[in-house]
């Protein structure tokens, strides 16, 4: 048994390659204007292809087409790709509203239906904050077949933080001395 788990558990020099291939090509596509942020390789892949149709004040709506590179066995929208969006998406809603950068404290997601979620199938992805009660908010994330309008998965993103914002640092004085 603990041969076969090393077995299934190794990883190729083809697979290992291609992991430093995602990785490189995540880092590469980071904007100019935002060097200072690092997203794991992972945000990079699962945020590629958002497009926001609508934004408000606590409330995002987005298309998310699956690709071929984040689906399961299955051949559907692998569960941790569904986790990911929730998590950015869920506090890309919270921030909306005008709230502090938190942190996730807590995500529940079902997972009603991700054979709807194929390859090339497009989903509507809608992300509500729920409310804020000091440092705490709370999400709401739904996804759907934009197609059918089955419910592909649901998630309630709970996040924390009590940042405050700091103001400006105060320019230093600069003294120079002449020698005239």
């Amino acid at each position: 048994e603990l041969a076969r788990a090393r077995d299934v558990l190794s990883v190729s020099a083809d697979e290992h390659a291609r992991v430093d291939a995602l990785s490189s090509a995540a880092s590469a596509s980071l904007s100019t204007a935002a060097t200072h942020l690092s997203p794991s390789f992972f945000e990079g892949f699962a945020l590629r292809g958002i497009r926001v149709l609508r934004l408000h004040p606590g409330f995002i709506h987005c298309s998310y087409t699956v690709p071929p590179s984040l689906t399961s066995t299955t051949g559907c929208l692998a569960a941790g790709a569904v986790v990911a969006l929730v998590d950015e998406i869920g506090s890309a809603a919270s921030i909306s509203e005008g709230q502090n950068l938190k942190v996730s404290v807590d995500m529940s997601v079902a997972f009603p239906d991700l054979s709807q979620a194929r390859p090339g199938d497009r989903l509507s992805i809608t992300a509500r904050a729920l409310g804020h009660k000091g440092a705490y908010s709370g999400t709401h994330v739904l996804f759907t077949n934009a197609c059918t309008g089955n419910v592909v998965a649901e998630g309630r993103h709970s996040l924390f933080g009590n940042m405050k914002k700091s103001p400006p640092p105060k320019p230093v004085p600069c003294h120079q001395t002449s020698s005239i």
